[in-house]
């Protein structure tokens, strides 16, 4: 016979139950990682990535033109439903984009090109007041014991090859790029005739779709179309009012801190910004170097502005719009741009995000019909 002070400590039982679950979650996370990695390397050791690749760059006018379209699709039904005619409703909402791109370049391009001309003018200034703040820095650290001339003197002639190499690429390059920008303009141009002539009639793109996928599944899928498009459009909407953000503020603090070409630097962190975690610190290191090659002050006021806006963006603006929207975890968001960088470099980066998600929809949508984990646990 049991003792009466004997008893089942369900309140324990419960919580070892519920971190075993938790652990069998996170190692099937890691499994299904570790497949999708091993699945792209082998595509990728077999040249299947690059065919998958040239496919990609030869079909990209029309993922272009289905971007657009989707992305405007509620300006056009905003008319629409005004009782304005689609046709025109949709001839008024790209004439509008078109004034807005030209607007943008006529205010932002003559003066990009401007502060890169002064930048690259002065670069041979910022290289020598770069080596006299690391010169002036292994001075007050040398000491008898240790000498640190090597080191100082390999890297100042690392910055220094760097720099000039980075210099004359841009600067040589430019000829051999004016055949690959005329192609990528003529991407966006066909890119944007595809978005308006889908636009005419936007509906079909979902017939297109229902007719593909069996009747009897026309509910599950239009229950996955729903929650995917209301996830991406939230992720583009809020990062693009997240880099317009980033873009104000870094500019403002620029001008304070009296750096040069603040705008060219402003647009580069709202840029890297695109790319989670990572981006601010490759957009911020740049302007930081530069601030303090022009004098202490500047390089401060520099660095507490990249370190204040990324704040103000990473813990206020970024969980509210884009976090909310995609809802991953950090540790695996941070292992899936690790994987998407290695295979895919920038690009895959600012599509980890975005693609991660989706596969998460996916899987909720399976999970919720089929309940794979508690079948797996029971």
């Amino acid at each position: 016979m049991k003792d009466k002070n004997e008893k089942i400590d369900y309140k324990t039982l419960n919580e070892v139950l519920r971190s075993g679950n938790i652990l069998l979650k996170i190692f099937l996370t890691v499994s299904i990682l570790s497949i999708i990695v091993l699945i792209i390397y082998l595509l990728d050791a077999t040249s299947v990535l690059v065919t998958i690749g040239h496919v990609l760059g030869i079909l990209s006018p029309l993922f272009i033109g289905l971007f657009l379209a989707w992305l405007l699709e509620p300006a056009i039904n905003y008319f629409v439903k005004n009782k304005v005619n689609r046709k025109l409703a949709t001839v008024v909402v790209y004439l509008i984009l078109i004034f807005l791109i030209i607007l943008i370049l006529a205010l932002i391009v003559p003066e990009f090109i401007s502060q890169l001309n002064e930048l690259i003018k002065k670069i041979p200034d910022f290289l020598a007041s770069i080596n006299n703040f690391i010169d002036d820095l292994f001075q007050n650290f040398s000491s008898g014991d240790f000498d640190l001339t090597g080191m100082k003197d390999n890297l100042i002639k690392s910055i220094n090859d760097y720099v000039n190499n980075l210099t004359s690429n841009n600067l040589t390059g430019v000829v051999d790029k004016v055949g690959s920008s005329i192609k990528t303009l003529m991407d966006i141009f066909l890119g944007l005739l595809i978005a308006f002539y889908l636009s005419l009639d936007f509906r079909k793109v979902n017939k297109y779709l229902n007719i593909i996928v069996p009747k009897k599944y026309h509910e599950e899928l239009n229950e996955i179309k729903h929650s995917l498009n209301e996830m991406l459009r939230s992720y583009v909407n809020g990062t693009l009012l997240s880099c317009l953000f980033v873009m104000i503020l870094s500019l403002i603090g620029f001008l304070i801190a009296g750096i040069s070409s603040p705008l060219l630097f402003a647009i580069f962190c709202a840029i890297t910004n695109i790319i989670p975690y990572f981006g601010p610190y490759i957009g911020g290191i740049p302007v930081v170097i530069v601030g303090f090659a022009i004098n202490p002050v500047t390089g401060i006021i520099c660095l507490i502005t990249v370190v204040l806006v990324q704040f103000l963006e990473g813990n206020i603006l970024h969980p509210l719009i884009v976090g909310k929207a995609v809802s991953l975890h950090p540790i695996t968001m941070m292992l899936s741009l690790l994987v998407f960088q290695y295979f895919f470099g920038i690009l895959g980066m600012i599509l980890a995000a975005p693609i991660v998600a989706t596969l998460k929809i996916l899987y909720n949508f399976l999970e919720n019909k089929y309940h794979f984990m508690n079948k797996i646990t029971n």
